[in-house]
């Protein structure tokens, strides 16, 4: 009785801070107050997509991939290409973009199915450089270093997203889209089975999980979420080049997932703000903010090995033992 009154509370809670996050998200662009601030909170839809999508595969299924940024790329380009040189309209750039990263993201599993651990990095690691270097020396299709520029801001039956205004709930709306589906499939048979293959994968073959089937899914799931973010970091931003999708973009995406929480939901969203966010709030202290990032970074990783995440958990953990070291017990 005593455990299923606990259940309650919790769920109470939980619905609480969702309402609570939810009214916050809608109501934000009210409290910025100014186009600046709106650019940044824009830039945090979409890498909380990016890193929702990447944590399918590194949190959920365990399989450490360097080339999703190569994935990012792919989608930005095709939205871009489709768009500015065919004239199509704004979702025929986003699905072809989410089609072909699913395609070139299950291709990239072939092989991953085979190879696993270090070997499985550096595949991946190799893979999104030479994603960058095709498209650098493909001058006559995506301009090479020069990038793309005059992207159009989004446009969906007759209604522009042009303003940054409606442009933060159009992506508002698709990053809540992914958040939900992440929570869906993580409670789903593909979600338990993508967790039996990250726990243990001989065990999951022993409970009849099909490794090679379940490996290329999450493969293709996360691919197509990367270039629906690609598509729409091309249409927000309005100007792409292979410099921006470099390695270090994928060091931060690996961080977003691992400081905010691999394998949880809220994980993903958290290192998103974090690491989007925290920069330019950092900037009052000008050169130093670098510093003063790296150390707010390293305290996070020092103090929270299971990501923001799992502070709750740890604060639940630590009530108990204060309080019974106050009583003297």
């Amino acid at each position: 009785m005593t455990g299923r009154t606990s259940d309650t509370a919790n769920n109470r809670i939980r619905l609480a801070g969702l309402a609570l996050a939810l009214a916050t998200a809608a109501l934000l662009p009210f409290v910025l107050g100014s186009n600046y601030h709106l650019g940044v909170a824009h830039q945090v839809l979409i890498f909380i997509i990016l890193a929702s999508g990447y944590d399918l595969l590194l949190g959920f299924t365990g399989l450490l991939s360097f080339g999703h940024i190569g994935l990012f790329a792919i989608g930005a380009y095709t939205s871009a290409i489709l768009v500015t040189s065919t004239g199509a309209p704004f979702m025929v750039g986003l699905i072809g973009a989410a089609v072909l990263t699913g395609v070139v993201g299950v291709v990239i599993s072939i092989p991953a199915l085979r190879i696993k651990g270090h070997s499985l990095t550096l595949l991946t690691l190799a893979l999104g450089e030479v994603i960058r270097v095709v498209i650098r020396s493909m001058e006559w299709l995506t301009n090479g270093s020069h990038g793309i520029a005059g992207i159009p801001r989004p446009e969906i039956l007759g209604f522009s997203f042009r303003q940054p205004l409606p442009l933060y709930y159009l992506l508002l709306v698709i990053a809540l889209l992914t958040i939900a589906f992440a929570w869906k499939l993580k409670r789903s048979r593909y979600g338990r089975a993508f967790n039996a293959i990250r726990d243990s994968e001989i065990a999951a073959d022993v409970c009849g999980v099909n490794i090679s089937r379940m490996k290329m899914l999450a493969f293709g799931l996360s691919a197509v979420i990367a270039g629906i973010a690609g598509s729409l970091y091309a249409h927000t931003v309005r100007f792409i080049s292979p410099e921006f999708f470099s390695l270090g973009l994928t060091v931060i995406l690996l961080a977003m997932v691992l400081i905010g929480g691999r394998g949880t939901i809220i994980g993903p969203i958290l290192g998103a703000i974090l690491f989007i966010s925290l920069p330019e709030a950092l900037r009052f202290v000008k050169e130093y903010y670098l510093v003063a990032f790296g150390i707010t970074i390293w305290l996070s990783v020092l103090l929270l090995p299971e990501g923001l995440a799992g502070l709750p958990r740890r604060l639940r953990r630590w009530m108990p033992r204060r309080n019974a070291k106050e009583a003297g017990l």
